[in-house]
């Protein structure tokens, strides 16, 4: 398992993810967990730089998986435009799994931020019927519409957490999976150290529910999770970079089986 530190963070004068990658590693680290750690070196002050790092560095990794999984952890969710960018080259039928509050489908920047990165994806070319967004509940009008020109499934409510495992699993079959997670999308309750809190989230069983079931996906190939603030999370007793840690530990321990 490749696990990859991304301390990337696209949006002015704002640094409370920067520091996540370090923390939810060491915290990994305490289970004395065997980890293939490296980093992508970012210069947050030089966006366009950033990001053909971020997108060199992914492309290396996905021409050298060889039956190996990634895990990339950020930084804000600007880093999963460069990444699911170089996944949809590599792999011919890709398929996006993404777990988030926001539908982050503004209209796009030249290098997208965390606020437009999906639409950017599909823009470039990620094929949006291969797209699946679990627990949007915060969306502009211009986001709804996109989302709906385009076809792309949206769960914003959870109501049958059974249903949508079935749907995500049956449509990700025979594909090539990535997962991105904006662990925004769990209640504040339960992650209150992220960026852009959301009420009425999912329940952390809700969450590890779906990715257990998605983990056992036999071509899921890398994740990325995204948004710690350490900042704000430090005042929490950074209960939200233990969870993110819980995702990744789980995401590990469904390669050991």
């Amino acid at each position: 398992m490749k696990l990859i530190k991304v301390p990337r963070v696209n949006a002015l004068g704002y640094e409370g993810p920067t520091g996540a990658p370090d923390l939810i590693v060491a915290e990994l680290e305490k289970n004395k967990l065997k980890l293939d750690v490296s980093s992508v070196d970012v210069d947050n002050s030089n966006v366009e730089a950033s990001e053909k790092a971020i997108y060199g560095g992914a492309s290396g990794i996905f021409a050298n998986l060889e039956g190996e999984r990634a895990v990339f952890v950020g930084g804000d969710h600007s880093i999963s435009y460069p990444i699911v960018k170089a996944f949809g080259e590599k792999f011919n039928d890709a398929f996006l799994i993404v777990f988030d509050a926001h539908a982050d489908c503004d209209y796009c920047a030249k290098e997208p931020t965390h606020e437009e990165w999906l639409r950017g994806v599909v823009e470039a070319g990620f094929k949006p019927e291969n797209i699946v967004l679990v627990g949007a509940r915060k969306m502009w009008d211009v986001e709804k519409k996109f989302l709906r020109e385009k076809g792309i499934k949206v769960f914003s409510e959870v109501y049958d957490i059974e249903a949508i495992g079935d749907y995500v699993t049956e449509n990700a079959m025979g594909k090539d999976v990535y997962v991105s997670i904006d662990v925004d999308v769990l209640d504040p309750a339960v992650a209150p150290g992220v960026s852009y809190a959301e009420p009425n989230g999912l329940s952390s069983r809700e969450l590890f529910y779906l990715l257990r079931r998605i983990f056992c996906i036999k071509s899921l190939r890398a994740i990325d999770v995204v948004e710690v603030d350490v900042v704000k999370d430090e005042k929490y007793d950074f209960r939200t970079v233990k969870v993110s840690a819980k995702i990744i530990d789980e995401f590990l321990g469904s390669e050991r089986k």
